[in-house]
């Protein structure tokens, strides 16, 4: 009897610890879930405020590309308008160089001339007046002197062979004198456009006879017209400015017989050989001209 009070108060104990331990377990349980809950909750609303920072930062990202597609284009027209800087800048430095380069070639010549045209003033004998036919070739090279003020004249005076040296240049001297009186005093003409010269008397050549025509060509006055290369240049521009350059001379006509009425002709300007053009400075100009006449082109013979 007392065995089976014990065994069922035994039973009656496991029983009860059995029941407490099993709401135990449901009360850990249900306090477990519901911070599982909590944190999931949790959890859930750090993932939403993510997805929402992680949208805005994309929005962010978009703009930023918009505003680097902006620059890149700012900087490709940026690029284009240095190019195109450059290239200005590089035309512009090229003319300048040709225009340095201009201003040097007219620097280094400017003391170079060239020779435009003849004439001749002829003169009774013993006589130092400008005759009345012979006005038109002065006013023709008062016109050109007037015309560039660069221009120059070169004049040498003659005389013939009869009468003494010391009279003959004398009276050459007075020719070229009263050809630059006219020039001056008709016509204003700066005397720095005037270099003149006395060559006296004109000799006759070997076996030539003092005949009244070659007396009458020995009477004269010289006259060559000269234009800087410059002032050359300038009006062949203007005349044809795709014209290549030509040089320019006179060549004299061939003398023939001739009369006191029928004076040598003056021939146009023609293209010259390279020898032919007038480099040197001004004070070895007129020798190296006197070494090329002739005596057949004082009238003489060769």
């Amino acid at each position: 009897m007392t065995r089976r009070l014990a065994s069922l108060i035994l039973c009656g104990a496991v029983l009860g610890s059995a029941c407490a331990t099993k709401s135990f377990v449901q009360e850990q349980v249900s306090a477990t879930e519901s911070k599982l809950t909590e944190r999931a909750a949790l959890q859930e609303t750090k993932l939403r405020e993510t997805a929402d920072r992680t949208g805005e930062s994309r929005q962010a990202i978009d703009v930023a590309d918009q505003r680097l597609n902006g620059l890149d284009l700012r900087v490709g027209e940026m690029g284009a308008r240095a190019s195109s800087a450059e290239t200005r800048a590089n035309l512009a430095t090229g003319t300048a160089r040709d225009v340095e380069a201009r201003l040097s070639q007219r620097l280094a010549s400017r003391n170079r001339h060239r020779l435009l045209d003849t004439k001749v003033v002829y003169f009774d004998s013993g006589q130092t007046e400008i005759r009345s036919q012979d006005v038109n070739e002065l006013e023709y090279v008062a016109k050109a002197l007037t015309a560039d003020p660069n221009a120059i004249l070169e004049l040498q005076g003659f005389s013939d062979s009869r009468g003494s040296d010391r009279y003959n240049r004398e009276l050459a001297r007075e020719r070229v004198e009263a050809v630059m009186r006219y020039l001056v005093e008709r016509h204003g003409i700066e005397l720095r456009q005037l270099r003149a010269i006395s060559m006296g008397k004109v000799a006759l050549g070997a076996g030539e006879k003092a005949s009244p025509e070659a007396l009458a060509r020995a009477r004269r006055v010289d006259i060559r017209l000269l234009a800087p290369w410059s002032s050359w240049e300038d009006a062949q521009t203007q005349i044809n400015p795709t014209a290549p350059e030509q040089a320019v001379t006179v060549v004299p006509a061939p003398r023939g017989p001739a009369t006191i009425s029928a004076l040598p002709v003056q021939v146009e300007p023609m293209q010259p050989p390279p020898a032919a053009r007038i480099d040197v400075p001004a004070r070895g100009r007129l020798p190296e001209f006197l070494k090329t006449i002739t005596p057949k082109d004082l009238g003489g013979q060769e």
